[in-house]
């Protein structure tokens, strides 16, 4: 049995498959890049160079002079519709790979308008298709994602929140996991840092509430209140990114710091060197730094939005807030920074519910679980054709 998981990566040379042995089986670890640009047809020739070397990194049964072609053509397939949105996912290099090896189930991360024809040619050559939603389940009510999840074998979410109706007999949820003996306090290497630090771990683009972050510290900061916010994540909007330079200006020196993308041994070390965790985002699916930052004893501070409410235990782990109620975020971040004990006490409430609720041996019975359903309800749909 061969399970290939398709997963996101931003940089064409990251484009190389890996093979993990699993029982009796494997899983093929396949790169689906993403293009992330100004859209429009703004951004024409570094779109074009980017296909074209995701074409050559990709690996290929094919002549590379043929596959670059092929892949130079998406640019104007779906009407344009690479060249008119501002994300792209690439699929070419996939579509090609499940026809050349024996593949059992497909797993979907991520659906677009690129993943359509990928779709169509797994369930051509027989081979079903499953999707889990990582992101918040309002995507499962896009007309596009609905239609390809007609017609999956099987659909898992990491939240039980937001389901459309028609849906909820029929999704399984499979929650998610964080490696706590890697996220504990005792394999920090160093817990330095600045004073009464306010972590936000989040990529910077829009609407995970970097702006309303340090609205909450302008108004903590009227108030007297010391802090440092420090942003970790990828910039991913790079007009956000200078919007959020000026902002930090005016809020003060040293008051906000961009801390830029990390790996996760670094991560795992500030997370270990904040007072608060906040994550003031819009739309969650189920945040793994939510429970990553629970891990490390961490109390989280976040607006209740997606999944972000199955990820803590309210007013014992970390607070909710109802989102954009940016009076309401800088009360409680407020009350954290002043209360060292409570910080404490939500701490080891939080290590306590991530190690009973989201261990990976539970997430690995869940994901057995629901591929094994999803081949046996293949195989007993092909039967009664």
């Amino acid at each position: 049995m061969t399970i290939v998981q398709t997963h996101l990566v931003r940089d064409a040379v990251e484009c190389r498959l890996e093979w993990e042995s699993v029982g009796v089986g494997g899983i093929l670890w396949a790169p689906m890049p993403i293009w992330r640009g100004d859209g429009v047809f703004a951004d024409f020739p570094d779109r074009m160079k980017y296909i074209y070397d995701v074409a050559r990194a990709y690996p290929r049964g094919r002549n590379a002079p043929r596959a670059i072609l092929e892949s130079l053509r998406t640019l104007f397939r779906n009407r344009c519709c690479h060249l008119r949105y501002s994300t792209t996912i690439l699929s070419d290099g996939l579509s090609d790979l499940i026809k050349e090896q024996s593949v059992s189930l497909l797993a979907l991360h991520w659906i677009s308008r690129e993943s359509r024809p990928l779709i169509h040619r797994a369930l051509v050559l027989g081979i079903p298709f499953v999707f889990i939603n990582h992101f918040d389940n309002a995507r499962l009510s896009l007309p596009p994602t609905r239609k390809c999840i007609s017609r999956a074998a099987g659909l898992a979410t990491v939240s039980d929140q937001g389901i459309p109706a028609d849906m909820r007999n029929s999704y399984v949820n499979l929650s998610d996991a964080v490696d706590t003996d890697f996220f504990r306090l005792e394999t920090v290497r160093s817990s330095g840092g600045p004073p009464d630090c306010v972590l936000l771990p989040a990529r910077i683009q829009e609407g995970k509430g970097h702006q309303d972050l340090i609205q909450a510290a302008s108004i903590l900061a009227r108030r007297n209140v010391d802090l440092t916010l420090c942003f970790a994540g990828s910039v991913d909007s790079a007009p956000l990114n200078q919007d959020l330079r000026l902002a930090a200006g005016k809020l003060g020196t040293g008051r906000v710091r961009l801390l830029g993308e990390m790996c996760a041994e670094e991560m795992r070390d500030w997370y270990a060197r904040s007072s608060v965790v906040a994550l003031p985002s819009y739309s969650e699916g189920l945040p793994r730094v939510v429970l990553e930052a629970q891990a490390m004893k961490r109390p989280v501070v976040a607006y209740n939005g997606g999944g972000t409410g199955k990820a803590l235990l309210p007013d014992e782990t970390g607070f909710l807030v109802e989102p954009g109620d940016v009076n309401g975020l800088a009360e409680k971040i407020g009350f954290l920074l002043g209360a060292e004990s409570e910080r404490g006490r939500m701490g080891e409430r939080g290590r306590e519910f991530v190690l009973r609720e989201f261990s990976i041996p539970a997430l690995i019975r869940r994901h057995e679980s629901f591929y094994l359903g999803a081949l046996a309800g293949c195989r007993k749909a092909a039967e009664r054709l």
